[in-house]
């Protein structure tokens, strides 16, 4: 299929602005990557939004969102890790999609500001996230959350880190997870898939562009561990079920779907989608699209399911 002429309207415009010039030094491209403006929708759902801190690892008190629907608590409670190649990237970005879950989902969502490379590379992200799983766990009762009901969620880089987190909890037996939800995952860091020769170029996340997103994060004497390419885990046993939500005309398309039957070959319970005539980040770029919000629905519904809840 071609691309939504919506998404193909706004790379004509992007792919007008000066590229990025990657002999520029990496701090300046990623804090003025950091810098671009949020454009957040009018918020259609009545849901209550508190701002708390969570010691990390090293004791970083990192930044998280709570969003909590209007039902009664005990609330099932869906950590949600936004993307950005690991270098950029907030909470306000996700603002409407921690909204809309919330409702439909009935449940609370915790949406993680975790630090950012290249000055936190990797595993410090990682760290953060999974620490604020621990916290939620150990807290649950305290902060209204029902211990026996927690997922994870991300996009893009933050779905590599809800699959790192998901793995993480798995070898370090615990917290417990019911589901996780992966939505343009980065999955490894193979370059040459046919979707990257496919959608490499003039398509929002070029080729270029991701391997500079790697550099920034993570040096290429680790890119095998499984915590950064989970695709290459030797054991992909035991993990929660999966909901993997790919774009047609994303570099990182055929990893996503690799990484979803890896994973249901490993006797996980897996569903793979792949949204048609849609780009990476669309979601983030046009969250009122129909594409965007038949997936924030699909997602939501598998949270609902796995938590037990009526969608």
């Amino acid at each position: 299929m071609t691309i939504d002429r919506d998404f193909q309207a706004i790379l004509d415009v992007i792919n007008a602005l000066p590229p990025i010039d990657f002999a520029r030094p990496p701090l300046e491209i990623a804090r003025e990557m950091r810098g671009s403006p949020v454009l957040i929708p009018p918020l259609p759902h009545a849901v209550a939004v508190e701002v708390r801190r969570v010691p990390a690892e090293d004791g970083f008190p990192v930044p998280v969102r709570i969003y909590r629907p209007a039902t009664p608590r005990p609330h099932p409670v869906l950590l949600n890790i936004h993307g950005g190649g690991w270098v950029r990237g907030s909470l306000d970005g996700d603002e409407y999609r921690c909204h809309f879950i919330a409702h439909r989902a009935e449940c609370a969502i915790l949406s993680i500001d975790y630090r950012l490379a290249p000055e936190h590379p990797y595993p410090r992200p990682l760290e953060d996230c999974y620490a604020v799983l621990a916290w939620a766990a150990a807290n649950a009762a305290a902060l209204g959350f029902d211990p026996v009901r927690v997922g994870i969620a991300g996009d893009s880089a933050g779905a590599n880190l809800a699959a790192a987190v998901a793995l993480m909890a798995r070898d370090r037996a615990g917290p417990a997870l019911c589901c996780q939800i992966l939505t343009c995952p980065v999955c490894d860091h193979d370059f040459d898939r046919p979707s990257y020769v496919e959608n490499g170029e003039g398509k929002l996340l070029t080729r270029a562009l991701m391997m500079w997103f790697w550099q920034q994060y993570a040096r290429e004497a680790d890119r095998n561990d499984p915590y950064l390419s989970p695709l290459r885990a030797q054991d992909l046993r035991g993990l929660p079920p999966a909901l993997v939500l790919t774009a047609e005309h994303d570099p990182l398309r055929d990893e996503g779907e690799a990484y979803a039957a890896t994973l249901s070959a490993a006797g996980n319970k897996v569903v793979a989608k792949r949204i048609a005539g849609v780009i990476h980040a669309f979601q983030s770029i046009a969250v009122q699209h129909p594409s965007s919000i038949e997936a924030l629905r699909t997602t939501a519904d598998f949270a609902a399911q796995h938590f037990g809840q009526t969608a």
